[in-house]
């Protein structure tokens, strides 16, 4: 696991309550209380949590239904413009125009960032690719860039104004293993002088280089800590044990199965519990367990680091 950067002296983000509500049956996000001062940060939860949600607010995008947030200081329902001063942000869905070269699409976004000076223009273009590590290609189109170039150079584009505040939803999703990889060391490379938050429901992006994490369900903070604590957290918990096919079902009525593997002599399950079920064995937990363990529970209020 990569050494986390503790950001004093640049950005820091505090949410108090921070609400979404979309339409009286649909709730964005609810009540989130958050500290966020340590680099790369992950925020972890499954597909409709509301990580979006959160991070479009952050971005100065949604406006909240209520509650507020400070990144610096700056408020942002009422200092948005220097909020997006220090800001980049790659969301989840980032369109690219496919005829044109790396260079050409983000000399094109330099100046709609009102970036007008050409050589300064030059020297923050090379700067973010040279980070994201495409200066080479530079001059290819970006129709001939795999997945993971493409995602890069949507990072590439979030660095044009050299942010403090680096806000990335769900950028690993998609990649092969081996491009994955490759984008947790990029991650942890970023994350050394600015603050970084990766919003993703990859639990391995989260365990390769966050070292403080919060895991959100069905909108709220579940539980904020850092992985080595949130794993710790679970020990006692994790079993494993071997049952006839016929008790599957049974097994699963009572306990929380969160793998199956067959066996010539069974199928081997294992099992979250607080409490050993009978012929279990204790394993190591992991932080996918821990996961799968807090997201369970839903919104406990417990756990927080701060």
């Amino acid at each position: 696991m990569q050494k986390a950067t503790r950001v004093k002296d640049l950005v820091q983000v505090t949410t108090k309550g921070l609400t979404k509500i979309y339409a009286p049956d649909i709730v964005g996000i609810q009540k989130i209380d958050l500290e966020i001062r340590t680099s790369p940060f992950g925020l972890l939860g499954p597909n409709g949590a509301g990580k979006t949600t959160l991070m479009r607010i952050l971005a100065t995008l949604l406006v909240p239904t209520e509650g507020t947030a400070t990144i610096n200081g700056h408020d942002i329902h009422t200092e948005q413009a220097a909020i997006r001063g220090m800001l980049g942000y790659l969301p989840e869905q980032f369109g690219l125009y496919l005829n044109l070269t790396a260079w050409e699409f983000l000399d094109y976004l330099a100046i709609l960032h009102s970036i007008r000076d050409g050589a300064t223009r030059r020297q923050r273009i090379e700067r973010a690719l040279s980070l994201v590590h495409l200066l080479e290609v530079a001059n290819r189109k970006l129709g001939t860039f795999s997945h993971g170039m493409r995602q890069r150079v949507g990072i590439a584009q979030a660095l044009l104004h050299d942010p403090q505040l680096l806000i990335l939803d769900e950028p690993t999703a998609g990649l092969d293993p081996e491009q994955r990889a490759r984008f947790r060391g990029l991650l942890s490379e970023l994350s050394g002088d600015r603050l970084v938050i990766l919003s993703t429901h990859i639990v391995g992006d989260v365990e390769a280089i966050c070292r403080d994490m919060a895991i959100i369900h069905n909108g709220q903070v579940v539980i904020h800590s850092s992985p080595q604590h949130l794993i710790e957290g679970i020990a006692g918990k994790v079993w494993v044990m071997t049952v006839p096919e016929t008790a599957l079902s049974e097994m699963e009525r009572r306990y929380q199965v969160i793998g199956i593997a067959r066996q010539e002599d069974g199928l081997a399950l294992r099992l979250l519990a607080d409490e050993p079920p009978a012929g279990a064995q204790p394993i190591a937990a992991t932080l996918e367990d821990a996961y799968l363990y807090y997201g369970s529970k839903g919104s406990t209020g417990e756990g927080s680091n701060e």
